[in-house]
């Protein structure tokens, strides 16, 4: 599984391989975004060393050197801090800067851009929806939870809203553990100490909406 999640320069792999594996040949072949590449030419753009971008953004010189070398894949929260030091929306992180802004941000399912990967720091999959609009008031992913609990809770600025597409999960809100099952939905305050699993032996699938506000 790690193999077809990767973000980092290794995630650069031919459109066949991708194809070739657990996705089956009939699946649309999804884009793996090299956030580490983009993470790394932002923060040079910046004129910021690791140190200075490390205290700015609240998070250690260690775990944002292991994403500049594709060790390691943010999580949400840890987007939000950089796309605030950056003063970019998370769709402008992951997408280089157009001349003229879009009214709308459309994305085909072939061209999703997954920065997580199997293997990373907790275990979550990612995939961008809307990252070509860069001014927006929601940023909206399709998140696969890991099967096992993660280490640690993730707290950040505004709403968040988990719409279960497929699978269950088991979302935790502080001492609180909720099931959910397709066509559940829980909107929540997302400085409330959150994490999720999916339950059983395959993968959940779940439509996450943040507050791309400040």
């Amino acid at each position: 599984m790690q193999k077809e999640y990767l973000s980092g320069t290794a995630g650069k792999k031919s459109a066949a391989a991708v194809a070739g594996g657990r996705m089956g040949a009939q699946e649309p072949v999804v884009d793996v975004f090299s956030m580490s590449e983009r993470l790394r030419n932002l923060r040079i753009e910046h004129r910021l060393s690791l140190n200075q971008l490390a205290k700015q953004a609240g998070l250690t010189k260690g775990f944002l050197s292991q994403v500049e070398r594709g060790l390691k894949a943010p999580s949400i929260s840890s987007l939000l801090r950089l796309s605030q030091v950056y003063r970019l929306s998370i769709g402008a992180l992951l997408d280089d800067p157009k001349p003229v802004e879009p009214a709308y941000s459309l994305v085909r399912r072939n061209e999703r851009k997954k920065f997580a990967r199997e293997g990373s720091l907790y275990g979550y999959r990612y995939e961008s929806l809307a990252f070509r609009k860069k001014r927006k008031r929601m940023e909206p992913f399709i998140v696969s939870p890991p099967l096992r609990v993660p280490r640690r809770f993730f707290e950040h600025k505004g709403d968040e809203m988990v719409y279960v597409l497929s699978g269950q999960i088991e979302i935790q809100l502080g001492s609180e553990k909720i099931r959910l099952v397709p066509g559940d939905c829980v909107y929540f305050d997302a400085e409330t100490p959150h994490r999720s699993r999916s339950i059983g032996r395959e993968r959940a699938l779940t439509l996450v909406v943040i507050d791309a506000n400040d």
